[in-house]
Order: C-alpha cells, then sequence, then structure tokens
C-alpha cells in the first residue's frame, strides 16, 4: 500500500498539537521534526540582549519557526532521516554529517550552534532539563529511566555498546517533557553541530544562523579558549589544566598548529565538569558588550563578565577544549559520561575528519 503523505502528516500534526510535522526529503522519505516558535533574547534574560534569539535569523532575515529533527539522524539512500525507534547513526565525520543533511534537500542542514543554543535557552527558561541516556542505557540521575538497548543488554551494564534507539526513552528525554518533543538531546551520542569552530582557540561562527554561509566566510570572533596550563605531557587525551573564555590566548593545552599544516596529534585537551561555572579571564570584560552578548547566546560563556553570575544557573554538562589545530563543536554528552552530560555541555576537540562511534548528528530545517 503506498504511504499516503498529505494523511501521515496530518496525523502526526494532529497527534502532537502541531509541534510534529513530517517533512520530505528530495528522496521522498519522511523526517519526523519539532516545530519551534520565534522567541526573543529579552524572554530568556534581558541583558543576552533584544529581538529574535539568532537561531531565528538567517542571513539577517527573520524567520518565525525552525523545524529540528525529534531524533537523532540515520542515514538513508546517503540522506539524513529523523524517524524513531532506530540506532542513531554515528562513527560518521563532520563534513559527511554536514553533506548527509544537504543532501535532503533545499531548507535542510545540520542542527547548528545557533540552533542548539536556541533549544537549551528554551527548556532552562522553562524550567525544565531534559535527562537522557547518561549511564549505560539509563539515566544516571534517574536510574529506573531507561531504554532500548542496541546490544541487548541491561540499563546499567558497562560492557557491550550502550548506545539505546532514538525516542524508546521516557518523555523525561525530550526537551518540552512530552511525546512531541525532541529525544535524546541529552546522552545517548554526542551530535555535530554546524556553524562554529575553532582555530588555535579563537571562535569563527555566522553572527546569525546562516546555515549556507561557506565556512570560508565565518567571521573570525576576537574571543578564544585559553587554558589554565601549558602542555605538560602528551599522551593521549591528557587532561591538561581547564578551559578559560578569554580574549587571548596565555596557554596552549598542546603544542599548536605547526606552521603549513593540521596539527594531527590532538592529544591533551582542558576539562571542566561544570560548564556554567567555566573561567572567565578578567581581560574578556575589556571586549564591546555586543560580543559578550554574542557569545552567551551561542551558550559557549556562561556568564558576561569575568566576575558576573552564571546566566544560567545550574544548566547541566561539562566543557571540554583542544586549544590547538582545527576543532568543530560537539553537544549534549554521551551514554558513559554521567553528570558530564547535559543541555550545556560542549566539546571543542574535534577535527573535521574525526569518527567514533560515540559521536552522530541531527538534521534541521529553515526556509
Amino acid at each position: 500500500m503506498a504511504l499516503n503523505k498529505d494523511t501521515l502528516l496530518n496525523s502526526v500534526m494532529a497527534a502532537s498539537g502541531g509541534k510534529l510535522v513530517v517533512k520530505y526529503n528530495a528522496n521522498g522519505d519522511p523526517l519526523v521534526m519539532v516545530r519551534i516558535p520565534k522567541f526573543n533574547l529579552e524572554d530568556i534574560d534581558p541583558s543576552l540582549g533584544t529581538g529574535p534569539h539568532p537561531a531565528f535569523i538567517v542571513n539577517g532575515v527573520a524567520k518565525n519557526e525552525i523545524y529540528i529533527g525529534a531524533y537523532q539522524a540515520i542515514l538513508e539512500k546517503n540522506c539524513a532521516i529523523s524517524i524513531p525507534g532506530q540506532l542513531p547513526k554515528s562513527s560518521i565525520n563532520y563534513d559527511a554529517a554536514k553533506a548527509a543533511c544537504v543532501a535532503n534537500g533545499p531548507g535542510f542542514h545540520l542542527m547548528t550552534a545557533w540552533e542548539w543554543a536556541a533549544i537549551a535557552m528554551w527548556c532552562y527558561k522553562n524550567g525544565f532539563q531534559p535527562r537522557g541516556n547518561t549511564g549505560y542505557g539509563r539515566s544516571h540521575e534517574a536510574t529506573w529511566e531507561t531504554a532500548v538497548r542496541t546490544d541487548g543488554r541491561n540499563p546499567g551494564a558497562t560492557d557491550g555498546t550502550p548506545r539505546t534507539l532514538g525516542g524508546s526513552g521516557p518523555v523525561s528525554w525530550r526537551h518540552d517533557n512530552t511525546l512531541a518533543g525532541i529525544a535524546d538531546l541529552v546522552g545517548n551520542v554526542w551530535e555535530w553541530n554546524d556553524g562554529l569552530k575553532m582555530v588555535d582557540g579563537r571562535l569563527y561562527f555566522p553572527v546569525d544562523n546562516n546555515y549556507s554561509l561557506a565556512e570560508s566566510s565565518w567571521p573570525a570572533s576576537p574571543v578564544y579558549f585559553d587554558a589554565t596550563v601549558g602542555p605538560v605531557g602528551s599522551s593521549t587525551d591528557a587532561v591538561n589544566g581547564e578551559p578559560v573564555i578569554s580574549d587571548r590566548i596565555t596557554h596552549f593545552s598542546e603544542t599548536p598548529t605547526p606552521a603549513g599544516g593540521e596539527d594531527l596529534r590532538y592529544l591533551a585537551h582542558t576539562r571542566r565538569d561544570v560548564w556554567q561555572s567555566m573561567g572567565v579571564a578578567a581581560t574578556y570584560d575589556s571586549l564591546a558588550v555586543s560580543v559578550r552578548q554574542q557569545l552567551a547566546q551561542l551558550l559557549i560563556t556562561p556568564k558576561l563578565t569575568s566576575g558576573g553570575s552564571p546566566l544560567f544557573a545550574d544548566i547541566k554538562g561539562g566543557v571540554w577544549g583542544r586549544n590547538y589545530g582545527t576543532v568543530f563543536p560537539i553537544r549534549g554528552g554521551i551514554s558513559s559520561v554521567g553528570a558530564r552530560a547535559g543541555l550545556a555541555a560542549l566539546s571543542m576537540s574535534n577535527r573535521r575528519a574525526n569518527t567514533s562511534s560515540t559521536i552522530g548528528f541531527r538534521p534541521a530545517f529553515i526556509l
């Protein structure tokens, strides 16, 4: 029996009160997506600025809504699909994840850093932070909350592959605590974000959600990920101090990129277990207020001044960084990271070519 697209669309929308929408890609395959209406920065926190959150502005044009994949992506005919009950695609690098989303057709793209920040802020303002697969198939903080492990082992078992099927957890694992929410933003697999990168500690990103802007045209920000100490070792994944948001680099966590090429070592990194308490250098205060607001709007810095209070107190997630070479963001955390997972969890440590069974992605749509 042929699929009636209008019937499927209407039934999904009706069952969700209009929050869930089915979009069809260039191959005619469905993507279940969550409609996020536009909101203003001042409604989240007046100190962030005024007007629509930049996630709702594309190349200077305000949009009434964005659409986010309800589930972490799978691949179907080389396109990124968002449907429930599937094992999220992982072991995919940044460029391949981005290409799979773009292949869906006009308006489709890899979820951007602006979009992730907007969803996280919406959750925070609404007084709800979703849990997820952060404890080997269950929530580490609410261990009775479980999902379907793809390896058949019991939730909480530390052996095997503890990833879970998309959307198979409880409603508390969705961004709005309903079945019509975005599932698995926290835990399960990290998610690549588009529209943000770091080159030897310096951040580059479009000033709004211009997802089709060529990477070579992303503006350089005057903001850096500094480190509290310099290189102290070279063992794989050594933790050398903590990240610090600054207007300069005083310490690299490892030897910087050598002239003439990408540094392929990428051994040491910085880490802070709680993002919202990450350090902010006193010299950061000298940057324009608009710059500091922009970094807060992106959920990169937790506060506007070195001596100020966090804007998002108690928001969950840790932060990692390698401030040498070129790296791209992943967000949310994984099934084994426990309390370091969360809406604010951010790792700026992965080269574009990195692949891992712990890193996936999610499609988004604006037109």
